[in-house]
């Protein structure tokens, strides 16, 4: 069972014809005129027609009311059997937040209830990293139960629900697609060898987990513009997860153990999944130097989450207001920050 559900995404090629013609009619066998995520197969009803019109939607355009969209078919490595049908906007209007979202999608009836849905959001997001969307909107009415799942497994967090015209209840889920696990380093080409330790910590100075990546061997060091360094062999990245806040503290130090800078991450959330704590990025970031030089980091990337819907107004507003806090409190302060995380560095060593 396993076996067969693996999955791949193709785009639609004449190839596939006789499949999608199949796919549609199911639908209709099964008193299913509607579907969703189809790229409008169920009205255009042509095959041709509609292809043309599939790889006319990838393209941009000036129309107000669409957006550009990339739609796939779901298909089974073993047999090459099309079970569903994807489709990626790559961004969102306001009709889209309101109650589509970025991805719509369907599974073929005679495949149901067998985690294909699951399988196919999880490869339609990794197509929407490579789209640049960061934060995927996903709704679905409240009485499908499947497709609720579906999107839960997914790591959909619920944000609210809305009626629409015909008295359905719609549920808006949010995936962030900018969670950083303290783990992740390991997927860097440059990391080759990296030792990590975690500790949990509950006392005045801090409560919550704090992480340790020390690096032992890499093949080329992380320097910045500016010539700083901040990777290299025996660095370590001191990580601060403090739950109940906004704010991810990483304490950079070289090799001698002395503090290259501190980096604090601004963030929708701070959590823990499987054991291995992460923060939701939320774009905006602080640098601290050793000589009290505070920085202001990546404000283009929050405008253009901004700009793309995919935060709020009021989110927007407080993101900055967490920076401009926090830079404020930073004020003078680098000696008792290094205090701080030089304290648990020597406790994590």
């Amino acid at each position: 069972m396993e076996d067969s559900n693996r999955l791949k995404l193709v785009f639609p090629t004449e190839e596939y014809k006789d499949q999608v013609e199949d796919f549609l009619q199911e639908h209709f066998d099964n008193n299913e005129f509607e579907l969703h995520g189809d790229g409008e197969l169920d009205t255009i009803k042509d095959f041709d027609k509609w292809l043309e019109k599939v790889r006319n939607d990838v393209k941009d355009t000036a129309e107000k009311h669409r957006v550009p969209a990339t739609l796939f078919l779901a298909v089974r490595k073993s047999d090459n059997r099309m079970v569903g049908i994807i489709q990626i906007r790559h961004k969102l209007n306001e009709k889209l937040l309101k109650d589509c979202g970025h991805i719509g999608d369907g599974v073929r009836p005679s495949e149901r209830q067998k985690g294909y849905a699951t399988k196919m959001i999880k490869l339609a997001l990794e197509e929407c990293k490579n789209l640049g969307i960061r934060r995927v909107l996903m709704t679905c009415y409240k009485e499908n139960i499947a497709s609720r799942k579906s999107i839960q497994n997914n790591g959909g967090i619920l944000e609210n629900e809305i009626i629409d015209e015909e008295g359905k209840t719609i549920q808006r889920y949010w995936i962030s697609l900018k969670k950083k696990f303290a783990t992740s380093v390991t997927k860097y080409e440059n990391v080759l060898e990296v030792s990590q330790s975690i500790k949990s910590i509950n006392n005045e100075d801090f409560v919550g987990d704090i992480f340790l990546n020390n690096f032992k061997k890499i093949s080329n060091p992380i320097i910045l513009d500016n010539g700083l360094c901040i990777q290299d062999i025996n660095y370590k990245w001191l990580e601060f997860y403090d739950y109940t806040s906004k704010v991810r503290l990483t304490a950079v130090y070289d090799e001698k153990n002395e503090i290259v800078e501190w980096y604090f991450d601004m963030a929708r959330g701070i959590g823990k999944e499987d054991g291995i704590p992460y923060e939701d990025d939320l774009y905006l970031d602080v640098v601290l130097r050793p000589d009290g030089e505070t920085i202001l980091l990546d404000e283009d990337e929050l405008k253009e989450a901004f700009d793309s819907l995919e935060m709020t107004k009021e989110e927007y507003q407080e993101t900055y207001k967490i920076a401009y806090d926090l830079i404020e409190k930073l004020k003078d302060n680098q000696e008792k920050v290094k205090a701080f995380t030089d304290k648990y560095l020597k406790e994590m060593l």
